[in-house]
């Protein structure tokens, strides 16, 4: 084994020490426990390609019996945390991070719904409904959603009224509820941009 290869840049290498790492926990998995810090660590490498990588792997960490994992959900770190939380369902179904626990750090999931990163935005927003399927994110926390309706920054606020149909489907805000937001929504169709052409088509099916 040489564990040092899952921090390579050379994401074959990667891939193959991954390989090499299950299949040996598999036959002896108490050889590997000295070796959880190491591999938690990964979670949390800067560099994206290593820590994708490892939450790939979450059931080594499951086998291993790893803890901490929690720690990657409150990162300074937009770029780590949104790795975290974009793996949030399989962190709760194999028990390494319990729902109570994710519920209690989602606090820290809506900062990136306007982080200063667009990747991390983007994301953010598409892991929005998979949180509220989970009822990390819940009826109590809408209020707080609604605020992005009339977000200052466009790209923001289109991403939260794109949304909003999500929302309608699943019953947990209504039609009467947009009322009043919904003057943001049509103030962003008289822009030129990408963005004018996205609320517009969101109008549309809001209809």
């Amino acid at each position: 084994m040489k564990l040092y290869r899952l921090k390579s840049l050379d994401p074959r290498l990667r891939q193959l020490e991954w390989s090499n790492l299950e299949r040996e926990i598999d036959a002896n998995p108490k050889k590997f426990m000295r070796y959880r810090l190491y591999l938690r660590s990964l979670l949390w490498s800067r560099v994206q390609g290593i820590r994708e990588e490892a939450w790939r792997h979450l059931h080594v960490y499951k086998k291993l019996n790893a803890s901490g994992i929690e720690r990657a959900f409150e990162s300074r770190s937009d770029r780590i945390k949104i790795t975290a939380w974009e793996h949030a369902k399989e962190a709760i179904d194999m028990d390494l991070v319990s729902r109570e626990e994710m519920v209690k750090l989602s606090q820290h999931f809506w900062r990136l719904l306007r982080s200063y990163y667009p990747t991390v935005r983007k994301k953010a927003w598409k892991v929005f409904p998979t949180l509220v399927q989970l009822n990390i994110i819940r009826k109590k926390d809408i209020p707080r959603f609604m605020q992005f309706l009339k977000y200052a920054k466009p790209g923001v606020r289109v991403m939260a009224w794109n949304a909003v149909k999500f929302l309608l489907d699943s019953q947990i805000i209504t039609k009467e509820d947009l009322t009043q937001y919904l003057p943001y929504l049509v103030e962003l169709t008289n822009r030129d941009s990408v963005v004018a052409r996205r609320a517009k088509n969101i109008l549309v099916n809001l209809n």
